[in-house]
């Protein structure tokens, strides 16, 4: 790996990507960067998320700036970034030639069971919110971009068999993958080297929400287990409309022969 490798997962909402950040991070030579590009998100948008006025004030909402650090040089010891990115985060009319420089991975999960985790957290919903579609526009830019495809991992598969897929995930990404990549001590751990402290989007003096309730307590991958989702008439309208785009993905996503 060279110096100064700059890792991006791109996803949407509640896809698991935190437990996929959270693992990388476990790793002394990664530093994690947890959504650098959201306060510039919610400047630019009026939606109402949770503690939006504290992180536009506490977080860095300067859009090249935050591209500088992104795709800039590391503290010393870390030899790459694991970026954790909402493709919808970024604006597509912006020069987006940056993404030359970086090693692009996507991450997906079922809409439904999207949406049925994002209302835990958030009531405002929209299929724009979920941002499905945007994930898949932004997988074609990059593809445009980086004139290759890029790697494609659905988060039901990693759950299944996590071992398995992270060490796919590692030799595809030229990372070393390690044992200590499976396991972690639960409670808010910082890195204060980051954009922002991992896990959480928040700097220090930011309370976490309900975003990471869950990943709060987690100490590792979780046994998969199948739910029944139901959901709503107005939600399922919602699901219909991001359902075309994750199907589109999915069939990019790579699978581990049995």
């Amino acid at each position: 790996m060279t110096k100064n490798q700059h890792i991006a997962l791109w996803t949407c909402p509640r896809t698991r990507s935190t437990l996929l950040a959270l693992s990388f991070s476990q790793l002394e030579e990664c530093i994690v960067y947890d959504e650098p590009l959201y306060a510039h998100y919610l400047l630019k948008n009026n939606v109402n998320h949770p503690n939006r006025e504290l992180v536009i004030a506490k977080r860095e909402t300067d859009y090249q700036k935050v591209l500088q650090k992104m795709t800039g040089d590391l503290p010393e010891g870390k030899t790459f970034s694991f970026q954790k990115q909402m493709a919808k985060h970024v604006l597509l009319d912006y020069d987006n030639n940056w993404l030359k420089s970086m090693t692009n991975l996507f991450l997906i999960r079922n809409p439904k069971e999207i949406i049925s985790s994002y209302i835990k957290a958030c009531q405002i919903l929209s299929g724009e919110e979920i941002g499905m579609k945007a994930l898949y526009d932004f997988f074609k830019k990059v593809e445009h971009i980086t004139r290759s495809t890029p790697l494609v991992v659905d988060s039901t598969d990693l759950i299944k068999n996590p071992e398995g897929y992270l060490r796919l995930i590692c030799d595809k990404l030229g990372v070393a993958f390690s044992k200590k990549m499976m396991t972690w001590n639960a409670g808010l751990e910082t890195n204060k080297d980051s954009i922002s402290p991992f896990p959480w989007l928040w700097t220090g003096d930011l309370p976490p929400t309900a975003w990471y309730t869950t990943i709060a307590s987690s100490t590792g991958f979780m046994p998969y287990e199948e739910r029944e989702v139901d959901l709503s008439y107005e939600l399922m309208q919602i699901f219909e409309q991001c359902i075309p785009f994750y199907d589109k993905l999915y069939k990019y996503r790579t699978v581990i022969d049995s």
